[in-house]
C-alpha cells in the first residue's frame, strides 16, 4: 500500500466514528498535523486581509505560535472524538455517525465543541510560555484572538457538516443500488435451487412412489422453513446451516446409504451474520458434481470456524473431484459459483473470497472466507 493511499484512508477515517480503525495511528496524526498547519495559515491569512498587522516580519514571528495553538486545537478535537469512539457504547457511536439523526448530530457537535475548547485552553495556556510571548499582553488580547479562532472554526465545522451530509447521501444511493443488484443476483439462485429439488422428487416418482412421497413431505417442511430465507437479504450462518441440513435430508432420502453428512460449527460461527443463500449452492454443487456421479456415493462435511476476526466456512466432499466430465459438461456448470463471487464482490469488495480447490482426501473443497460480524452487531448497524 502506497503512502498516498494510507494518507487518503487516514483522512477518511478522521470523519468516521468507529471503535476501531484499520489505519496506522501515525498516519492519522500526520493528517491531523497537516490540518493544523492549514488552520494556522488560514488564520494568519485572515489577519493579513482583515486585521491590523505589525511592521514586516510579523508573519514569521507569529507563525510558530499560531501553528502551536492550531495543533493543540486539532489534537484536542480528534483526541476527544477518539476517546468517545473507544469508551461510549457502540450503539451510541453508530447513531452519532449518522448526522441525519438530529439528536445524534447535536451530541456529536457537543463532543466536538468540548474537544475544541479543551484544545484552545491548552493552546492559549502553553504556547505563550513555550514561544516566549508576553503572557500579560497575550491575555489582554485573548478575547479578540479567541473570537477569530471561533469564527474560523465555525466556518470549518459548517463546511464539514455540508460535506458530510453530501457524502452520506451518496453512500445511501450507492447502498440502494447495491441492494438492488444483490436481490437480482439472489433471484437468479432461487429458481436454480427449487428446480433441482423438484427434479429430484420427479425422478423418484417413476420407480419408487413411497420414497417419492416421503421426499415430497420432507420437501414441504423444507420449503416452510426456507421460504423466509429465500426472500431475505441477510441471514446468519446458523440459519444457512439449518437450511443446508434440510436439503441434505432430502438428498439422503434419494441417495440412501450412498450419502453421509457431517456438520461442524461452533456457537460463535453459527451466530455470524452473512448474506442469505451463500451456503446452499456450495452444498448443491458438492452433491450434483461430486457425489451423485460416483457409484459408491460418499461424504459431505460442512465445517465453520472463527479465526482472527474472520469466518471460514468449508464444504468438502470426497466425490469425483474438480477435473471431471460431469463438472465440465453439465449445463450451467460454473454459473452458481460465478453468481456467488459476484454477490461477494458487491457486498464485501476484496474483503471476502470463495475458493474451490482439491480436497485433502480427494474430491473437492469449497472455502468461503468472510469478515466475522455477530448477528447482533449487524442488526445495530445503520
Amino acid at each position: 500500500m502506497t503512502s498516498k493511499t494510507i494518507l487518503r484512508r487516514a483522512w477518511r477515517s478522521l470523519w468516521e466514528l468507529r471503535p476501531h480503525h484499520d489505519v496506522p495511528g501515525g498516519a492519522r496524526l500526520a493528517v491531523v498535523s497537516l490540518l493544523a498547519l492549514a488552520l494556522a495559515l488560514g488564520l494568519m491569512t485572515l489577519v493579513a486581509v482583515f486585521g491590523t498587522v505589525d511592521p514586516p516580519g510579523w508573519w514569521w514571528a507569529s507563525l510558530l505560535p499560531n501553528v502551536g495553538i492550531s495543533l493543540c486545537i486539532m489534537y484536542g478535537l480528534f483526541g476527544t472524538l477518539r476517546l468517545a469512539e473507544r469508551h461510549l457504547p457502540a450503539p451510541l457511536v453508530e447513531r452519532m455517525s449518522d448526522v441525519r439523526d438530529l439528536r445524534a448530530g447535536l451530541a456529536l457537535g457537543a463532543i466536538s465543541l468540548s474537544g475544541i475548547l479543551l484544545g484552545m485552553t491548552a493552546g492559549f495556556t502553553i504556547v505563550p510560555v513555550v514561544a516566549g510571548f508576553d503572557i500579560g499582553g497575550m491575555f489582554a488580547s485573548l478575547p479578540a484572538a479567541m473570537m477569530k479562532f471561533a469564527v474560523f472554526l465555525l466556518f470549518i465545522m459548517g463546511s464539514n457538516w455540508a460535506w458530510w451530509r453530501a457524502r452520506l447521501r451518496q453512500q445511501r444511493l450507492r447502498h440502494e443500488a447495491l441492494e438492488a443488484r444483490l436481490r437480482l443476483l439472489q433471484g437468479q439462485i432461487e429458481p436454480h435451487l427449487l428446480f433441482n429439488t423438484l427434479a429430484n422428487v420427479q425422478s423418484l416418482m417413476d420407480y419408487d412412489p413411497p420414497r417419492a412421497k416421503r421426499m415430497l413431505e420432507t420437501f414441504s417442511g423444507y420449503l416452510r422453513a426456507g421460504l423466509s430465507q429465500l426472500r431475505a437479504t441477510d441471514s446468519t450462518l446458523g440459519a444457512e446451516l439449518d437450511m443446508a441440513r434440510s436439503y441434505l435430508a432430502l438428498m439422503q432420502i434419494r441417495m440412501e446409504d450412498r450419502l453421509n453428512v457431517r456438520i461442524e460449527a461452533s456457537d460463535a460461527a453459527r451466530a455470524a451474520a452473512m448474506p442469505t443463500l451463500m451456503l446452499q449452492p456450495l452444498v448443491e454443487n458438492a452433491i450434483h458434481h461430486g457425489l451423485e456421479p460416483k457409484v459408491d456415493g460418499g461424504s459431505i462435511v460442512i465445517a465453520a470456524a472463527v479465526r482472527a476476526g474472520r469466518l471460514e466456512v468449508r464444504v468438502a466432499d470426497d466425490g469425483m473431484g474438480l477435473d471431471t466430465p460431469s463438472r465440465r459438461l453439465r449445463p450451467g456448470a460454473g454459473m452458481a459459483l460465478a453468481n456467488l463471487r459476484a454477490r461477494l464482490q458487491s457486498r464485501f469488495g476484496a474483503d471476502a473470497s470463495l475458493v474451490l480447490r482439491p480436497g485433502a482426501h480427494g474430491g473437492t473443497e469449497a472455502v468461503l472466507d468472510l469478515p466475522y460480524v455477530p448477528a447482533e452487531e449487524a442488526a445495530c448497524a445503520p
